[in-house]
Parts: C-alpha cells; structure tokens; sequence
C-alpha cells in the first residue's frame, strides 16, 4: 500500500511525529511516499496514493486545506487518518459544518478526543505519541559532554525547558520561575532552547543559558540536550499532547509541569512534580490575526512552581537512579512502534 504523508511544514514536533509512524509503517510493510509539505488535493490526484496520513491541529481555520485533502482522499476511496491535535476549544467557524459531518480524526490524547467531541467531531481512534527509548538512552554520553561544552558546573543543578515562542508556552511566566528560582538556590540553572521572540523575556537573568535554535537541533542532537538536564519543566500553558514531556522521561528525567490534561495523561504522580492551576482562560493566540481555536491556557503562581523545582531538585538527588528508571520505565508505555502500528489497520480500511 502506498502511503503518503502530508506535514505542516513550521511544526517540528508534528514534523517529529510524523517521521515516526511513517518509519513504523515502513516496518510494516507499506510505501511510504515523499511527504507534501503543504495541503495540495490536485497533487494528491496525481500523485495518486492508495492512502493519506495527515497530521495538522484541529484548526477550522488554517486547517480547510488539510481537512479538504481528507474529504477527497475519503471521496476518491482513498484510505485516510487525520492525525490531530487541538489545546483548547474549537471554533466552529462558518462554512466548517461540513468537516463534522463527513470527516473522523485520531486525537493524539484523551484530552483532545475529549474536545473534538464536545466540538461535535467524530473521534475514530485515540493514538497517542510515541517515543523511541533505545535511541534516546544512546544519546546519554553525548548529553554529558554537551553539559560540559554549555560550560554547567559539575554542583550545578540544570533544569531545561524546550519550546517554540509562541503565547501558550509562557515564557513571560517561566522566566518569573527562573528569577524566583535564582532568589532562593543559586546552584540552579536554567537551559531555555527556544527561538522567535522568547529570548527577550530572559534577558538579565544570570541563572538561564538561553539556546535560540530551537526547529533546528537535528532529532538525534535533541536527546543530547535531554541527557545534558538533572531534570525537565514542561512550563507550557496549554498543550495537545506534550512531546517533550515524554522524551524527557525517556531520558530519565522527572517533569516538572502544571497540573492539568494531557501532561498528566503522560506523567505519574511518581515521575512528575505537579504545580496547581490557579487560573483557566480561554484566550487567542496574538502571533496570529484570526484562528479556529480558543486555546486552553493553565496559569500557574510562579512562586509555586519555583518551589516544585526546589523540591524536585532534592527529591532528584535523593532518589537518583531509582527515579531516572521509574521515568524511561514510563515512557515504555508510550512505545512507538506499539502505539503506531495502530495506523496500519486505520489506512487499510
């Protein structure tokens, strides 16, 4: 059967996520085609697959092209999945009632069915993302010699944050975290990849190293950069599933995250320091004029989140490698190859 992908071309993580399950499906004896990188039905046409896996959020926006590519892959008798993703409430926008109508999506968490659902969406599947432990545990020698390079002292305790600069990953409120952090133990650093306008809040901060390239750390460098952290803050506000959640566990290293869907669908109690939310707003994203979700956001007291990273860092050095074996333990829950294969029986229907 012959496969082809279409991936968003600025989204690394979906990017990530879609070379994954296409290389399990390689495993399982599909073609899998070039991907597009753009919503394109005339070059589906031509191309002519036997089947579409797209992966794109739930947007009734800037999601109709995608959307559309599904309908006629449907139409044409194509097999499809739609691999989705929403951090909030959908917008049912004019002209969109068709999408509920005609199409069935596979949300990458309970948190996302939960909201395509109550949106009206048919919900086919829930498959969640998944991770490669093996390739990320051997990255660890080279995440301590990366540690050295980024010039962390062996008493210092480093704590990472992985995210793009746009308004749910609260980087204005994560660097409250680190001026917090520095107040109280100053042994405590901070590694920020990130990019756009994010290293702007940082900016005075002694204790944070902020890295701008983040969408431009080859995968295999990435794992390095997890290996090189004593533990891992997942200080977004809002999210469809979580990735670098699940591939910091992987690394071994215990999430530091607020408290809420789907951050605690991929952390226990046991691997994870959670943070109370204080507040829920439903809020637009200011990078973009106008989009099809209200996203979710889960405001914290940074205060408090300072404290869980204070406590985490002891119950870290305490508990060394007892704690790093209960988080890749974890994230063997979430083995690719086990979670994707479920694909292959989705595209052959």
């Amino acid at each position: 059967m012959r496969v082809l992908p279409v991936v968003p071309p600025r989204s690394p993580s979906f990017q990530a996520v879609a070379e994954d399950v296409c290389s399990v499906l390689r495993e399982r004896g599909f073609e899998v085609l070039e991907p597009l990188w753009e919503a394109d039905a005339a070059r589906m046409a031509e191309i002519d697959p036997d089947a579409v896996f797209i992966v794109m959020a739930f947007d009734t926006v800037w999601a109709l092209g995608h959307f559309y590519m599904a309908y006629r892959a449907k139409a044409d008798g194509r097999g499809y999945a739609f691999y989705t993703v929403v951090e909030g409430r959908v917008v049912r926008t004019p002209g969109s009632e068709w999408v509920f109508r005609e199409l069935e999506f596979v949300a990458a968490s309970n948190y996302v069915a939960r909201k395509l659902r109550e949106a009206g969406a048919r919900v086919r599947a829930v498959i969640h993302h998944g991770v490669d432990v093996g390739e990320i545990q051997a990255a660890r020698e080279g995440g301590l010699s990366l540690r050295r390079s980024l010039g962390f002292s062996g008493s210092d305790f480093v704590v990472g944050y992985f995210a793009s600069d746009v308004a749910r990953k609260g980087h204005p409120l994560f660097a409250e975290v680190a001026r917090t952090v520095a107040e109280r133990d100053r042994s405590v650093k901070f590694l920020v990849l990130t990019g756009g306008t994010a290293p702007e809040h940082y900016k005075g901060l002694s204790n944070v190293l902020v890295v701008p390239r983040f969408g431009a750390v080859p995968r295999g460098g990435m794992w390095r950069y997890y290996h090189a952290l004593d533990l891992y803050a997942q200080a977004s506000l809002s999210e469809g599933f979580g990735l670098p959640a699940l591939e910091a566990l992987a690394a071994g290293k215990a999430v530091v995250h607020a408290d809420f869907e789907p951050l605690t669908e991929i952390t226990t109690p046991e691997t994870s320091f959670r943070v109370p939310v204080a507040e829920v707003r439903y809020e637009g994203d200011p990078t973009r004029l106008r989009c099809g979700i209200l996203y979710e956001h889960h405001y914290y007291d940074p205060r408090e989140f300072a404290q869980a990273i204070l406590e985490a860092k002891g119950e870290v050095l305490r508990r060394g490698r007892g704690l790093e074996k209960l988080c890749v333990r974890r994230a063997r829950e979430f083995d690719k190859r086990k979670l994707y294969s479920a694909f292959a029986g989705l595209l052959s229907r």
